[in-house]
């Protein structure tokens, strides 16, 4: 390396954060609380693989919903990719998945934490946690994206036909045990050579 080389200081320097969402203790109730989070809506399946019923429909489309809460969550504080995406447990659009599992990047996280709109959050296990790393601001705006209550109107497939609807999401369970059902580490980072 050259002698006096400084890197700038003020350039992108992404860091990568894996999150796994565990989904197999969440409701699978027809309700708005049913349909667990998946990034696939009924249009990611076969025609063979459609669901069953409208009901089910519903589901795909709440956890589809709920997906794009947590995106929202994500995305609003900072610009961010999701990538490596994963779903387990999901063979045809009746299943509700077992896990979701991204990779979270930011090239500039440093306000994350002061953007997740928290300051402490308190998982069903151990006591409060205080947001005091980006994985934690992650970890607490997933588990919020999933127990955002919202409404949409969206398509609502099955293999019995499809249609727009106005459909409603709410908690798949208590967001003391979504925030248990989250995990979030750090995976790699950029470190800058300036000295």
């Amino acid at each position: 390396m050259p002698s006096g080389f400084v890197q700038d200081t003020n350039q992108l320097q992404p860091n990568f954060y894996r999150v796994q969402v565990d989904c197999t203790d969440w409701n699978s109730a027809t309700d708005n609380t049913g349909g667990g989070l998946s990034p696939n809506s009924s249009d990611s399946f076969s025609t063979a693989n459609l669901p069953t019923t409208v009901a089910e429909g519903t589901l795909r489309a709440r956890a589809n919903m709920r997906w794009r809460n947590v995106v929202n969550r994500l995305t609003n504080v900072a610009d961010c990719q999701i990538l490596d995406l994963t779903v387990a447990g999901e063979s045809n659009g009746d299943d509700q998945p077992d896990t979701v599992t991204f990779t979270v990047k930011y090239e500039r996280d440093a306000g994350v934490i002061a953007a997740c709109g928290a300051t402490t959050f308190t998982p069903t296990t151990g006591g409060a946690v205080t947001i005091d790393t980006v994985a934690k601001a992650i970890r607490y705006m997933v588990a919020q994206g999933v127990a955002d209550a919202t409404t949409a109107t969206v398509r609502v497939a099955s293999a019995l036909g499809d249609g727009m609807g106005s459909v409603t999401v709410a908690a798949p369970d208590a967001i003391a045990d979504i925030y248990d059902d989250v995990t979030v580490s750090l995976i790699d980072t950029t470190t800058l050579v300036n000295s």
